[in-house]
């Protein structure tokens, strides 16, 4: 019988208890003691006078003397310090039922004690990773984690942060990958600006994906607070890179479905950034935080260099002779996506100066 708390649903527990919490926790609605036999317990014997209406009178006893002790008084005490039979309708279980009862009892317990006793007397997991090479993990954990996707939020809270010099490095190696494959970073139009985005578009899908991952870990605060000097290298070298790879993107009025995620972590990267300076902008202005000087100072200015523009390329003088026909080189204009993207900042770096620019002045 279902017992009358578990009638309830979770959320009527206060306090955000959890669903699985014991029926009979803090000592709410148990029954009585002496009916919490589930069949176990001694057996409840019915009266054996039976309910008539007219009163019983019982004679009166005489008194007699000690009975000197025979056999067959001995046989008849024997006889009577017997347990009395349960008349028939007696809502007690016989002998019968509760030996077939407490008989089964420890073989259902075995069998939920067996696999625990398998895993005890197995070989020990640890060792034998610690045994292996550290090459081998990864594919290891994968597995499990693509097998149980709901251990992901638990390995999460459990990963120390990675050293920042090593997540720049990564992504430095990566962009330089992209670069390889792009051959220039000069902006293209045209055939030859498809051509090389079809080149380095595999790459520049890996670098969002990492880039995007160590963004999340450092600023969603899953190991603790990170600081903020932390952030703003972090920010300020993926900004610059997704600069070089939006100039990258072929016909920028109409990008091909392929950047989308380009683009979509470009404005990922203008809400992290608002968000660092809203919370430095609350730590020093509403709580009295102070940074060093030095600090504040490489803070503004990394966001000025993020957003000033480059300077127009010098035309180079060509000697030619008269007799041979050369073109001019033809002066592609910046990418829209590119000037786009830097004047988004400068809102960032204008507030910074607003906010925080009395502590460096």
């Amino acid at each position: 019988m279902a017992h009358p708390l578990t009638q309830h649903p979770p959320t009527v527990l206060p306090f955000g208890a959890p669903a699985s919490m014991h029926p009979l926790g803090f000592g709410f609605g148990q029954p009585p003691r002496q009916n919490l036999g589930f069949g176990f317990g001694s057996p409840i014997h019915s009266p054996i006078h039976s309910g008539a209406s007219t009163p019983y009178k019982r004679p009166a006893v005489r008194t007699s003397p000690t009975p000197i002790p025979t056999p067959n008084n001995k046989r008849s005490r024997r006889r009577s310090a017997s347990p009395t039979p349960s008349p028939t309708g007696s809502p007690t279980l016989s002998r019968a039922d509760e030996r077939k009862i407490l008989g089964k009892t420890p073989k259902r317990v075995r069998k939920e004690v067996g696999p625990a006793e398998q895993a005890a007397d197995g070989p020990d997991v640890g060792l034998l990773l610690a045994s292996m090479p550290p090459t081998s993990h990864l594919p290891i954990l994968m597995e499990l984690l693509n097998g149980n996707p709901a251990m992901s939020e638990r390995v999460l809270k459990s990963l120390p942060a990675p050293p920042l010099s090593n997540v720049l490095e990564t992504l430095e190696r990566n962009v330089g990958k992209i670069g390889k494959a792009a051959g220039t970073w000069e902006p293209q139009e045209g055939v030859v600006a498809q051509r090389r985005w079809h080149r380095t578009e595999e790459d520049v899908s890996a670098f969002v994906k990492s880039a995007n991952t160590y963004l999340k870990f450092f600023t969603s605060g899953s190991t603790g607070p990170t600081e903020p000097n932390t952030i703003f290298h972090l920010l300020h070298a993926i900004t610059a890179n997704v600069q070089q790879l939006l100039a990258l993107v072929p016909s920028p009025n109409s990008p091909p479905p392929a950047a989308r995620p380009l683009l979509n972590f470009a404005n990922a990267l203008l809400t992290a950034w608002n968000q660092w300076l809203g919370g430095l902008s609350d730590e020093v202005n509403n709580r009295g935080g102070m940074y060093p000087h030095g600090m504040v100072s490489s803070w503004a200015d990394g966001l000025a260099g993020l957003t000033r523009a480059p300077p127009p390329p010098v035309a180079q003088p060509t000697h030619v002779s008269w007799s041979m026909a050369i073109s001019a080189p033809v002066h592609v204009p910046e990418s829209t996506l590119v000037s786009g993207f830097r004047d988004a900042l400068v809102p960032v770096r204008v507030g910074f100066a607003n906010s925080l620019g009395w502590m460096i002045r």
